[in-house]
């Protein structure tokens, strides 16, 4: 504890020092604008050294006027969505103006730039904490979800997935939460895992977004207690429901969810199958194994492009319900790692990640 003390008394002394010096450089900056640098700034050192002991990658702090000219501040006050275009040195960066709480965008912050050297991360490029709430400065990403794609016959004009799209979407995703349950000294739980939190760029690889809701397991700790309820409705564990228990199983959960949404095209709740007559997607998947009915269960818009549904295709196609399936267990217990999926998935796929290859099951 004295450690961390020393640690977050000394950080905070560069950040006052931070502080002068941009308010000597920039004479304009209003009293409100330095009290909010101040108050965010400690808020952001302190995320620093409880999530990482303050070793973590350095986040680049846009002034005032550096965020004025990425984007016109006017702006910032009459979006109606969230993300809004800007500009760096030319090149298209995306502006993120969150109504989250002041922690929750700090948490974003700190997460975010842990994770930005990751490649299927969307990239965090800076911050203005000048702000009651900071804006945050991401890389340009399509704006197009999992979430759009997934519901492609809404959009127009929107291709639809196909299955080794599917596939490797899955794989470069379970990556990611692999890396936020392992790379770290405690493992950080990703908590918000839907497909609206899933990106793609110009490539179409995958860019996982919104650390916001991201928390660290206690050392000595395998799990840790909520307080409250946060995330999407779905995607929600059983455990956490009722008792706001917290583990690395929570993720597996939600990861097993969109595994499942993936897979059939529909979302957590919906009632849009055959027979009409479904809630709960977990549930259906389910019955529709019991009954041999594997074919009503896969997407009916993926088209294959000539591939031959043959039996080493089905095979894939049972073995990953079976996968999403155990995802999504009641018994956490039973659920395998994020890292377990990810072994999996990679046996599925062609060993260059992202190709158009398609590779059938061993």
């Amino acid at each position: 504890m004295m450690k961390i003390q020393r640690i977050s008394d000394g950080i905070w002394m560069q950040l006052q020092r931070m502080g002068g010096d941009k308010k000597e450089e920039h004479e304009q900056i209003s009293s409100e604008s330095y009290e909010h640098l101040m108050i965010n700034g400690r808020l952001l050192l302190e995320e620093r050294v409880s999530l990482f002991n303050g070793r973590t990658n350095p986040v680049k702090c846009f002034s005032f006027e550096e965020l004025n000219k990425i984007i016109d501040i006017n702006q910032i006050h009459s979006i109606g969505s969230k993300w809004c275009k800007g500009f760096i040195d030319g090149k298209v960066v995306l502006v993120k103006v969150s109504k989250n709480k002041v922690q929750n965008i700090i948490r974003e912050i700190v997460v975010a730039a842990q994770m930005s050297t990751h490649t299927n991360v969307h990239k965090l490029l800076g911050c203005c904490l000048e702000y009651k709430r900071p804006i945050l400065v991401y890389e340009w990403v399509e704006n197009v979800s999992l979430q759009d794609r997934i519901v492609g016959d809404r959009i127009e004009n929107q291709e639809i997935l196909e299955w080794k799209d599917r596939l490797r979407i899955l794989w470069e995703i379970s990556h990611v939460i692999a890396y936020l349950h392992t790379a770290f000294p405690r493992p950080i739980i990703f908590k918000y895992l839907t497909p609206a939190n899933v990106f793609f760029d110009k490539n179409n690889a995958v860019k996982v977004s919104d650390f916001s809701l991201s928390v660290s397991i206690p050392k000595g700790k395998t799990y840790l207690e909520d307080g409250y309820l946060q995330g999407t409705l779905g995607y929600l564990a059983p455990e956490y429901m009722k008792h706001f228990k917290l583990s690395e199983k929570v993720d597996v959960y939600a990861f097993g969810v969109l595994f499942l949404v993936l897979l059939t095209g529909h979302t957590p709740f919906s009632t849009t199958n055959v027979h009409n007559s479904w809630e709960n997607l977990e549930d259906w998947v389910r019955e529709c194994v019991k009954g041999n009915c594997i074919s009503e269960i896969i997407d009916s818009r993926i088209t294959w492009n000539g591939m031959t549904r043959d039996e080493c295709l089905q095979h894939q196609q049972r073995a990953s319900i079976e996968l999403a399936l155990r995802c999504t267990s009641i018994e956490e217990d039973i659920r395998p790692t994020i890292v377990e999926v990810a072994t999996q998935l990679k046996t599925m796929i062609s060993p260059i990640i992202g190709s158009t290859r398609f590779l059938k099951v061993n």
